[in-house]
């Protein structure tokens, strides 16, 4: 009954509640729109103020609606950053101000810029007033309350009433159901004959429950004494026929009891005993005494269980057997137990005997009582000599000082609880001095205290150790310092640096032309040219320098105590001596080439990580102006910024892509006949920190940090699954690849994966390669080209007559589509030589079989005179400005940053 009262409270409580949040929804849009329309009537009179500059009148007008109570801020903005604010002061309210929170009624801020004639005049923010709503939903929800409240109340009065007058007799159910309770199964109740007819058929039928509750308890305590018996109980005639099974038993042997009852006890024979054991068993029984004894049984299943068996004859009369009564409790998980103790027992006796380390135990007076093989041989003593003599007159070791920590004294003293562990030097029976570490462990078993030493032999672990001390701070090949040891040298020279106001230098010096050596004549050559190389800048190097391998064909060089101007001079002659140096193979000669990139250490706190990437970025710089420059890195040159801000967009680029920060863009590639199909360009946006970027930042840091093949992938596959979502776009999209991908010859094997995987036809999906990914990788492009052509893909050559073309080239990409780079197509208005060009390239296209498109068209003159020069397909802002793709699902978060910025066309840039 109280469930019931709680259930009413809880449904009038969630009624009133949400009475009260349709009544707080509906105020919040009636603001909205109050708001809105106090924006606009506000807006034209604070216009014409603003216009003619008479800011009384405007203060006015922004000061009436908030003295009306209409609005509790009203603020406009000048072009100059002149402020007139109307705030309404604090009023008193209807509620209790813990209502505003219980409500949370949005009051939304507005505001509009103040453009007239393309000019502006400023801008105007307002924030309604909520009070006159807040002040509503409390009268409401008061009065809501009190209507609540008393329904409530009459139901429950009326509820009384009814159980007062209606539900007496049902005390005596009541009651007797209390008796069955406590234990008293026999208890009825009685029916009298002026009760209702509806309570007389329910006390009958709990008289009827009562009746089978009596008989079902009665069977389940017998049951339960079966269940309580934890032994498998069968009976068998005198011949071992089973002819009673407990379920126990069935169920430990797997079969059921119709299964068992008439099967011999051979059933469950599972082999592991011989049968002179069951001869030995069957004597014994056939002569009437039990037999006890544990047998090793197979379940139906194959599963072998232990029983300790007890077999009782049952005699008769004349003292015969009669038949054999069977008690087995399962062992299984003992013998398992023993076994397993079994097992580690020999385990660790095999293991002492074979393992090269000495063990030797003690007793409490540590006193030899065991020794292995390894102990035998490093002590030069045997065990049954050994035995019984005190630890420390057998070994002899020396650690220097003879102190009480020392390992003798250690030997002699009794083991601490905690054990202990040492090294030291063993002197052998026959004179010879070994490196050891030793350690022991106390013995506190059954069989008394004690302890266990093991002694190791270290010596060739040791030299090992200094063997692979020097492999980790040297390069095996050149046996210079390697980058660990120059980055540990290099700390060092920033500590000095800092402490002791010096200044040193770390150059970055990378060998030009060194991959062609080994690709042309194989690595082991070139190891040998890494080596002369080393040789040759070691000779030619001062006392104070520093020089490692840092990896590949790359040098790390620290000059101590070092400015600049001396540090670049000395690279300088390094890059030169390497330029002069003729390396000579099978009759060829090699000329090398070098760059180095210098980064000053100075007392600015920073770290060597940042040393190495500055003189690695001075090194980027100086191979990107060609072989044999030195240059040195400075933090305000605009080239290093350029390198840095690279740097932090290739290393946002991996959270980008987790947190689903690239949005896919498409530009339409409108045919010049109507009758030939639509096409699109997908381009890419980032939203970065709140800014919408388009990739020219971004794409030559992908470049040149090798990151573009990732971008590429995944380009592609948030196409194909929204190819796969939009079944009646029936337009072809193209995506950029970058040379990466062009010469990735796992990139095809993807593509087709992705088509399969999503269901879309090859036909919707085309791909521009630029000219020269295609010319630096023909090989590889032609090989996807016919990949791509065999799927259905259509290919497009992008930014074609951008670089040095070549008819050969073209020849050799069968692509589909020829598009001419937009620096012809927007200077050919006024420039014949560009005319000629495009005319050109679209003829080309035409006799080679592909159709043409032309870039960056931006207005309808161009696209009138590329019309009639025969171009097949325009692109530019003239025919469509990029959009997001529709429906996709980042669209939206992106709507609010579109317009911000819709003042300025986006910087688009092709995927490269």
């Amino acid at each position: 009954m109280g469930a019931g009262w709680v259930v009413l409270l809880g449904v009038l409580a969630l009624t009133g509640q949400q009475a009260l949040q349709v009544a707080r929804q509906d105020a919040s849009v009636a603001l909205k729109i109050q708001a809105s329309a106090q924006l606009a009537a506000l807006t034209q009179v604070v216009t014409d103020a603003a216009i003619v500059h008479d800011y009384s009148a405007l203060k006015a007008h922004l000061q009436l609606p908030v003295e009306a109570g209409n609005l509790l801020i009203a603020e406009y903005t000048a072009p100059n950053g002149h402020t007139l604010l109307a705030s309404a002061p604090e009023h008193s309210t209807d509620h209790p101000g813990w209502f505003d929170s219980f409500t949370e009624l949005h009051t939304p801020v507005l505001q509009k810029k103040l453009v007239v004639g393309g000019m502006d005049y400023g801008n105007l923010l307002i924030k309604p007033s909520p009070q006159a709503y807040e002040n509503f939903l409390w009268h409401l929800g008061t009065r809501l309350f009190l209507v609540l409240a008393s329904a409530f109340i009459l139901f429950g009065w009326l509820t009384h009433i009814i159980l007062k007058f209606s539900l007496k007799d049902l005390y005596r159910l009541r009651a007797t159901a209390r008796r069955i309770e406590a234990g008293d199964y026999s208890a009825r109740i009685p029916i009298r004959a002026d009760s209702p007819p509806e309570l007389r058929e329910t006390t009958h039928a709990f008289n009827l429950m009562s009746v089978a509750l009596e008989h079902l308890l009665t069977d389940l305590n017998e049951q339960q004494k079966a269940l309580d018996s934890s032994a498998y109980v069968t009976e068998s005639d005198l011949a071992g026929n089973i002819t009673s099974c407990n379920e126990l038993f069935s169920i430990v042997s797997g079969y059921t009891s119709e299964e068992l009852v008439g099967e011999n006890h051979r059933i469950l024979n599972s082999g592991w005993h011989d049968p002179a054991f069951f001869s030995q068993l069957w004597e014994t029984i056939i002569n009437g005494r039990s037999w006890r004894g544990e047998i090793c049984n197979r379940a139906k299943e194959g599963r072998l269980f232990w029983t300790a068996t007890t077999i009782i004859p049952i005699k008769g009369d004349d003292g015969q057997p009669l038949k054999y009564l069977s008690i087995r409790f399962d062992i299984t998980q003992r013998k398992l137990d023993q076994a397993a103790i079994s097992e580690e027992k020999e385990r660790w006796q095999v293991t002492l005997q074979s393992i090269n380390d000495a063990v030797i135990v003690t007793n409490a007076l540590n006193q030899v009582v065991y020794l292995n093989p390894s102990a035998e041989t490093l002590l030069g003593i045997p065990l049954d000599k050994a035995q019984s003599h005190p630890l420390d007159q057998l070994i002899q070791l020396d650690q220097g000082g003879g102190n009480k920590e020392s390992p003798a004294c250690f030997m002699s003293a009794p083991v601490t609880p905690h054990g202990k562990t040492g090294s030291a030097q063993l002197r052998t029976q026959l004179g010879q001095d070994l490196a050891i570490s030793f350690s022991c462990a106390p013995l506190t078993g059954g069989g008394g205290m004690g302890a266990v030493y093991v002694l190791r032999d270290e010596t060739e672990k040791k030299q090992l150790l200094d063997s692979l001390r020097d492999m980790a701070f040297h390069d095996p090949l050149t046996r210079l310092p390697n980058r660990r040891a120059v980055e540990g040298r290099l700390e060092r020279a920033m500590r000095t640096a800092h402490e002791q106001s010096q200044q040193h230098a770390f150059c970055y010096i990378d060998l030009d032309q060194f991959k062609l050596v080994n690709d042309t004549c194989g690595h082991s050559v070139g190891d040998a040219l890494l080596m002369e190389i080393a040789t040759i800048m070691q000779a030619n190097l001062p006392d104070n320098a520093y020089l490692g391998r840092l990896g590949g064909d790359e040098f790390g060089l620290i000059l101590f105590d070092t400015e600049p101007d001396k540090a670049i001079n000395i690279c300088r002659d390094l890059v030169q001596r390497i330029h002069d140096f003729r390396f000579k193979h099978k009759g060829r000669r090699f000329t090398l080439g070098a760059c180095a990139g210098i980064a000053p250490i100075t007392q600015t706190e920073t770290t060597a990580g940042d040393i190495m990437i500055q003189a690695d970025m001075a090194c980027y710089r100086a191979k990107s102006e060609g072989s044999g420059r030195v240059m040195l890195y400075e933090a305000d040159e605009v080239g290093f910024r350029r390198l840095e801000a690279e740097m932090g967009w290739a290393a946002d680029f991996a959270q980008a892509l987790e947190g689903n920060q690239f949005i896919p863009y498409r530009q339409l590639i409108q045919p010049t006949t109507s009758h030939d199909q639509p096409h699109y360009e997908v381009l890419i946006r980032w939203l970065r920190n709140g800014v919408i970027e388009g990739p020219a930042k971004l794409l030559p840091a992908l470049e040149r940090y090798g990151q573009a093949p990732t971008l590429d992938r995944w380009m592609l596959e948030a196409i194909v699954s929204y190819l796969a979502a939009q079944p009646d776009d029936n337009a072809v999209y193209f995506i950029n690849l970058s040379g990466k991908t062009v010469a990735d010859e796992s990139f095809f094997g993807v593509v087709c994966q992705l088509l399969d995987r999503y269901g879309v036809p090859g036909e919707r999906l085309g791909f521009e390669i630029t000219e020269t990914a295609a010319v630096v990788n023909l090989e590889d492009a032609q090989r996807l080209i016919q990949g791509l052509h065999e799927r259905g893909c259509k290919v497009a050559l992008d930014d074609f007559g951008r670089d040095a073309s070549s008819f050969f080239y073209l020849k050799n990409l069968p692509a589909d589509f020829l598009k001419i780079d937009g620096a012809f197509v927007r200077g050919m208005l006024n420039d014949r030589r560009d005319q000629a060009i495009v005319r050109s390239i679209a003829q080309l296209a035409r006799d080679f079989g592909m159709l043409s498109i032309a870039e960056q068209v931006e207005d309808a003159d161009m696209a009138d005179l590329l019309h009639n020069m025969g171009v097949d397909y325009l692109q530019g802002y003239h025919v469509h400005r990029p959009e997001a793709l529709p429906n996709w699902m980042p669209v939206a978060r992106l709507q609010s940053h579109e317009n911000r910025q819709n003042s300025k066309p986006p910087q688009l840039t092709r995927v490269q």
